[in-house]
């Protein structure tokens, strides 16, 4: 298996264009999966600056609906005539970002022209193995003391701001000559609610590669502690994280976990 990260928010690599987002692209089994598709046309650009044609990809998986994740959904379609795209059906709710000062829609920025796309979208709502040992796990299991609510971040009901439970989330898990590899691209419904889930429904014992973002930026130190004791629980070999981590969280992974721990910067790859 080959994981790529082609946008996040810092850069790995001098001549990759970086942004507010996050997309991957994973290679496993003959098959080439983008996951995610960040904010604008940029991890288009990077691919190319990879020497990766992207217009061989077969599945896109959309992992909740965000703007800096499936933003650049509709230049990928202009570029790739065959892939198959998975989004959630509960994506496309207005969302928004809240804060003292100011209320500033974040959702999917084409969810209004959904009907454009729908030839090459499917949307789900329960667990999909899209190839054999490929995996897209929906309705992460919430475990007590892991419940995750995030005041900032709601949905719009008529004329009410809810608490948005990303109910949309989507994993995706890659399972490989016994090698398994978890990618979530923000986490929102909490990592370690997320690891119990594939640890659940999938028997992995072992995780030997999760990757993507934690939501951790902006946590306190308290919190940021729950979340990794937590995570201790699980067999994890190596964590390649960006995106929404946060300086604060990598500082005390990388503490814990020492060279287990990667930042996986735009135009990083690991193989494995």
């Amino acid at each position: 298996m080959k994981l790529t990260t082609l946008i996040e928010n810092k850069q790995a690599i001098k001549q990759i264009k970086c942004e507010h987002g996050l997309s991957f692209l994973l290679e496993t089994q003959g098959l080439k999966i983008l996951f995610d598709t960040g904010q604008t046309s940029k991890f288009i650009d990077n691919a190319t600056k990879l020497n990766i044609d992207l217009g061989e990809v077969d599945y896109v998986i959309i992992s909740h609906g965000h703007y800096d994740h499936a933003g650049g959904l509709p230049h990928f379609l202009e570029i790739n005539s065959k892939a198959h795209v998975f989004i959630h059906t509960a994506a496309f709710k207005q969302r928004f970002s809240r804060s003292s000062s100011m209320v500033k829609e974040n959702g999917i920025p084409w969810r209004n022209d959904l009907k454009q796309y729908a030839q090459r979208i499917t949307l789900i709502d329960k667990d999909v193995e899209i190839a054999p040992g490929i995996h897209i796990l929906t309705h992460i299991n919430t475990i007590e003391d892991y419940e995750t609510t995030n005041p900032r971040l709601v949905c719009k009901e008529g004329d009410q701001y809810i608490p948005d439970t990303f109910d949309d989330e989507i994993i995706l898990v890659a399972i490989e000559n016994n090698k398994s590899i978890v990618i979530a691209g923000c986490a929102h419904t909490g990592i370690v609610n997320i690891l119990h889930t594939v640890t659940d429904r999938l028997k992995c014992n072992t995780i030997h590669l999760l990757a993507g973002g934690l939501h951790l930026m902006g946590k306190s130190k308290d919190e940021i502690k729950h979340v990794i004791d937590g995570l201790q629980l699980f067999d994890v070999e190596k964590l390649a994280l960006n995106h929404c981590t946060g300086e604060e969280a990598m500082e005390a992974l990388s503490a814990l976990y020492q060279d287990k721990v990667m930042h996986f910067g735009a135009g990083a790859q690991i193989s494995f």
